[in-house]
């Protein structure tokens, strides 16, 4: 005996709809899985797809009594799910173009892949920013110079090289050990907070 197709979502929809006395815990640990799957859809770094997933469900949280219930529990879920995946997109987007309107991109890369852990990868850029300032200014005359040339005056490795007396590949040399010594200062600082580094 056929059945009617909108009969059968309808009742689909309600085996997956948790009754009404349940609790937050049910609520997650029934959900937590669609939404952490959608997450890390969006996000290579599991621990980032994580994050908004927690995120997502403090959303739930404080959204649940005004749960209408015009679509199922999960679509609502579901709904937030995307509508914070966007919103953490859009910030971290933001983020990273207020860290490279102060600070050129290469020098951010080049930072992050000569450690383990990338310093610019925090909650807050203004503490990031600040780190680096303070980086910067603790970096000898010399090593400043140089990085202002290469970085901030768009100069080549081959004419800072003809004004110090020094090879490219040894210019390039020296431009590499400062970004570690910066990247390993902005990440001290930026993890606990000291002032004693470089």
């Amino acid at each position: 005996m056929p059945t009617d197709p909108k009969s059968a979502d309808s009742n689909a929809e309600e085996e997956i709809r948790p009754p009404a006395n349940s609790s937050f815990e049910e609520i997650v640990r029934l959900y937590q899985a669609d939404v952490r799957i959608l997450a890390r859809r969006h996000f290579a770094s599991p621990a980032e797809a994580d994050d908004v997933a927690q995120e997502v469900f403090v959303q739930v949280y404080r959204g649940l009594s005004r749960f209408r219930g015009d679509s199922s529990l999960r679509t609502w879920i579901l709904g937030i799910a995307r509508n914070q995946i966007r919103v953490h997109i859009r910030n971290e987007s933001r983020r990273r173009q207020r860290i490279e309107a102060v600070i050129p991109p290469e020098l951010l890369e080049s930072a992050a892949t000569t450690v383990d852990l990338d310093p610019f990868h925090t909650n807050d850029a203004a503490e990031e920013l600040d780190a680096l300032r303070d980086c910067m200014t603790r970096l000898n005359e010399r090593q400043r110079w140089f990085v202002d040339s290469f970085y901030f005056q768009n100069r080549s490795a081959e004419v800072i090289s003809g004004e110090c007396s020094l090879t490219p590949g040894a210019v390039r040399m020296l431009l590499m050990r400062i970004r570690r010594q910066l990247a390993e200062c902005i990440r001290f600082k930026v993890t606990s907070g000291s002032e004693d580094q470089i």
